[in-house]
Parts: structure tokens; sequence; C-alpha cells
């Protein structure tokens, strides 16, 4: 066996020894979805922005923080009631469009409903380049 053959051979069963976490550094992926909790009170979100990336999946968790409230992203068709003093309510979803998009109060709460507004801002995803 020649020296060059004798070099590729070891490097191959040593690669083929190797246990898959050793043999990259690459980050593990998890099909988990990102969580945000949100609370929403008279007569604001908290946090007022969320920002995620274009195809991320988002659980946003949301809670009230005295009465009844709504909350609504219209393009994301997410529209849900967040009940006083109740449950988390559990908005899970992926934005597939970049750009700024408006979080709302859905159901009136009170002389400052208009004001209550947020915004989900989604980054564009990288092009991988060839």
């Amino acid at each position: 066996m020649s020296f060059k053959c004798a070099v590729a051979f070891t490097l191959c069963l040593a690669g083929a020894l190797l246990p898959p976490a050793a043999a990259s550094d690459a980050p593990q992926q998890t099909d988990e979805p990102r969580t945000i909790e949100v609370l929403a009170q008279r007569f604001t979100f908290e946090p007022a922005l969320i920002e995620a990336a274009q195809g991320e999946r988002l659980r946003i968790v949301v809670r009230s923080g005295d009465g009844v409230h709504g909350f609504e992203i219209k393009k994301f068709k997410v529209s849900k009631e967040i009940a006083r003093g109740g449950e988390p309510v559990v908005i899970e979803f992926t934005p597939d469009e970049a750009g700024r998009f408006p979080i709302l109060c859905s159901l009136f709460c009170g002389d400052g409903h208009g004001d209550m507004k947020g915004a989900l801002i989604v980054t564009a995803r990288a092009i991988a380049r060839r």
C-alpha cells in the first residue's frame, strides 16, 4: 500500500469514528419557536417593539396587566382576546414577509385605547450567494 493510500485510509477511518457532534462545529438548530412575553395594560404593550427575522417561528405569550385587551397583527392574521387576569394567550406564527407591521389593541379598553400600539419589525432573511 502506498503512503498516500495509507494516509487517505487513516483519515477516512478517523472521520467515520468521530461522533457527529465532534465532526461539526455548526450550531444545533431547534424546531422550537422563539418565545416572546408581552404584557398588555392600559394603554401600552410591553415590549412595544418585537423584532424577528423573516421565516423565524415565533411564540408570543400575551398577558393582561389590568382589563380585557386585544392583540392584533393584521398582516399575519393574528387576532386574539386577552382576558383580564386570565391565563396567558399563546400565539404562534411565522412572519413570511419583511417590514414593519402594526400591533394594535383590537378591543376597546378605555380613553387611551387608540394609543395602545406596538410594532413587529421583520428583517429580510439573507440571500445566499453562490
